[in-house]
């Protein structure tokens, strides 16, 4: 009986997952991949620069893009008056038009 106790314990030990030491990323450490968010809810310095470039449009629509290698965010602004979307890098609380992209 006790060898058939030891089989026992050693077949569980064997089925079970081994320990780790490695950390579950968290939420906030997962990057998302893009998602739409409300205008007012991007920065105020990609707002501002899109209030006071002339040629430029208030978006019915915003994608917000994960960051970067280099930590910078991409907001792609889109409106249905405009044949194009303006997209808008933003780090280190500046923010910049990029070219466009054809």
């Amino acid at each position: 009986m006790r060898l058939l106790a030891i089989i026992a314990v050693l077949l569980a030990a064997a089925c079970s997952p081994a320990p780790t030491t490695e950390t579950p990323a968290s939420a906030a450490e997962t990057p998302a991949g893009p998602h739409e968010i409300q205008w007012g809810d991007a920065p105020q310095a990609v707002r501002d620069l899109i209030a006071t470039t002339p040629g430029t449009f208030l978006p019915d629509r915003v994608v917000e893009r994960a960051p970067g290698a280099d930590g910078s965010v991409i907001y792609e602004l889109y409106s249905s008056s405009a044949s194009e979307p303006i997209d808008v890098s933003y780090a280190n609380g500046q923010a910049a038009i990029m070219p466009p992209r054809h």
